[in-house]
């Protein structure tokens, strides 16, 4: 039964179609920017929110996992609720938590508010990438799935880049809290337009009803995605790849490069900022891979396997120059890129009718991966707390150490997958 997925439709080539294609490609680039926004922001909000509120770094770190943690719980769910409603409803409804959240946010005044502000925003973005790829499966023929994922991957990361070096600015001049306001502003802005101008598939309209599968259906189609070995293995490497990532983007590489290095805010923002931009790079690079290799799988491991060993290398190198550092960070970053191939990789050996349950669980494993290395990261690196209250170095080595050794640990774990050919892909 296909509920609210449906296979792609394809138009003839005119100008409406290619228009409605452009602007619903940019509605959904813009919800993912703000997406990656709210998961970078808190490394450079890390500094100010942890002086103004005193909490310790495992307390920070705990309340910035949450929002991982509600993000992967909600999961399930969204993938249910794509393919009973489709993700314009999903998307465009859920969005409205991450307003309340950056609100609850912006006005927090305790450990606890905060936490509750960040399951809000991990609640209201939990279905936007995903809801992007289903959208796009439905107006796109198979094979160009990466490379127009790679596209609204790639703008998402301009998110990442706002949440570095111009966030740190913001913050300087009008402090944590405003900035974070004036965002939930936008974030309103761009659920409104989601609802406005995305469409699930090229025969979606407004009002159009749609059937809708039984709830006993849907639940034993998720039972049926997660039974699949493949997916289990594909869960497995996105459980590090992505996490890795963000988990120096997000929270702990401003701590690591004020700390070990002595960088200010400003200049902590300026070289994560390095990070968002390779991995913008990374994405456009990585799109196009698994039409040139004709495998997904390979095209994937193309990125997993450096980015776990530069992990290794920025955790066995003993006290590194910051350009040493800066170049390591956005290697990372460059080839982290490549984990959208593992979702897409799922995509391509799930039908259309399990598509929404299929590539959510999937992310589920990216969000709850995300979630558990920032709350081990977080106990770990309590160990390391000087009387300063700074974070030693060898408290980052071994962590970039234990990073890369578990990616490579996944990659054996996924090796044996079976492979997607996008070239004969025909569904």
């Amino acid at each position: 039964m296909n509920g609210g997925i449906r296979p792609a439709v394809p138009r003839g080539v005119n100008g409406r179609g290619l228009l409605e294609r452009i602007r619903i490609v940019c509605v959904l680039c813009a919800a993912a920017m703000l997406s990656q926004f709210y998961r970078a922001a808190n490394s450079v909000l890390a500094g100010p929110v942890m002086g103004d509120l005193g909490l310790e770094p495992a307390a920070y770190g705990t309340m910035t996992a949450v929002f991982f943690l509600a993000f992967m719980v909600m999961q399930v769910p969204a993938g249910v609720l794509f393919d009973r409603y489709g993700p314009r409803l999903t998307v465009s409804g859920l969005l409205l938590f991450a307003v309340v959240g950056a609100l609850v946010f912006a006005l927090g005044d305790s450990l606890l508010v905060l936490m509750l502000a960040r399951i809000l925003l991990g609640v209201g973005f939990a279905s936007v990438i995903m809801g992007a790829f289903i959208v796009i499966s439905a107006w796109f023929p198979p094979r160009h799935f990466a490379v127009v994922s790679s596209i609204i991957v790639s703008t998402s990361h301009l998110g990442n880049l706002l949440g570095t070096a111009p966030l740190a600015y913001s913050t300087e001049a009008i402090g944590w809290r405003a900035s974070i306001a004036v965002l939930a502003v936008v974030t309103l802005l761009v659920a409104v337009l989601f609802y406005l101008l995305v469409r699930d598939g090229p025969q979606s309209h407004r009002g159009q009803a749609r059937p809708a599968p039984s709830w006993r259906d849907l639940g034993q189609g998720l039972m049926e995605v997660l039974r699949m070995r493949d997916i289990q293995r594909a869960f497995t490497l996105a459980l590090v790849g992505y996490p890795s990532m963000i988990t120096i983007l997000g929270l702990w590489g401003g701590p690591y490069l004020s700390d070990v290095h002595g960088l200010d805010s400003v200049g902590v923002g300026q070289v994560l900022s390095a990070m968002p931009a390779f991995a913008l790079v990374g994405a456009l690079c990585f799109g196009p891979l698994d039409q040139l290799f004709n495998s997904r799988k390979m095209a994937a491991l193309s990125g997993i396997l450096p980015m776990g060993l530069f992990l290794l290398v920025l955790g066995v190198y003993p006290e590194p120059p910051l350009m040493l550092v800066v170049v390591l960070l956005a290697a990372i970053a460059f080839f982290s890129a490549s984990s959208m191939l593992i979702i897409a990789h799922g995509r391509g050996l799930l039908p259309d009718h399990l598509a929404g349950r299929g590539i959510t669980s999937i992310n589920a494993g990216v969000m709850g991966g995300t979630a558990l290395f920032q709350l081990v990261t977080s106990f770990l690196l309590s160990f390391f707390v000087g009387a300063d209250g700074t974070i030693s170095e060898s408290g980052f080595r071994l962590m970039f150490i234990g990073m890369g050794g578990l990616v490579l640990l996944a990659i054996l774990v996924y090796l044996p997958s079976r492979d997607v050919r996008p070239r004969s892909a025909r569904s």
